[in-house]
């Protein structure tokens, strides 16, 4: 054997060797990549699931528009230095819903959760919490301007758009549905039309 063909077969082999790792590494990124994703999912649902957070969703979309209508709770929610104990739980409550979409948004961007599994998942909270949330966010933004939840921003424009595109939900269109029956529907509309109704 000739030194060039020793020495062709130990190129070809160290070749084969660095390709050879070179996919082993990729299939470890995509590995650690789904592992990422699914810790981050997990932590996102932890949060959404919470007490605190469930307490602060049903606050703005109850009592915030209210609260909107108040210009003196305008003015602290603007004005961090002004605001007091009158309105601090309140506030701290929209925080907590924009703090928490504004790093679902973040993670999206970074690449660290695939924005249709996310909007998957969370489109439908997203543009409630969104919808309830713009009009404080116009008052927040008069002094801090768009960097405000600009992330927040994001996931909820890819929310409306994956809703709009996908209008009946994230249902595989070419699968099969299965049956769903109310047996109670007809009994149940008889139920609500007898109630007397609410006057304000």
């Amino acid at each position: 054997m000739s030194l060039e063909l020793v020495n062709t077969v130990a190129t070809l082999g160290t070749f084969l060797v660095i390709a050879a790792t070179a996919i082993a590494a990729i299939v470890q990124l995509r590995h650690a990549r789904g592992s990422n994703q699914i810790a981050a999912l997990t932590e996102l649902r932890d949060a959404f699931q919470s007490h605190e957070f469930s307490q602060a969703m049903g606050f703005i979309e109850t009592r915030l528009p209210e609260l909107l209508e108040n210009p003196e709770f305008r003015y602290q929610f603007a004005n961090q230095s002004a605001r007091t104990p009158e309105f601090r739980d309140d506030i701290d409550r929209i925080r907590l819903v924009g703090n928490y979409f504004e790093d679902m948004g973040a993670l999206i961007i970074a690449g660290l959760v695939d924005r249709q599994s996310l909007c998957t998942i969370y489109a439908s909270d997203l543009t409630r919490a969104w919808d309830a949330m713009e009009p404080a966010l116009a008052v927040a933004r008069r002094k801090i301007g768009n960097a405000l939840w600009e992330n927040f921003e994001f996931a909820a424009m890819l929310s409306f758009r994956w809703m709009k595109a996908h209008p009946d939900g994230g249902y595989p269109a070419k699968e099969p549905r299965l049956p769903v029956v109310d047996r109670w529907l007809d009994v149940d509309r008889q139920y609500a039309a007898a109630k007397p109704v609410a006057t304000a």
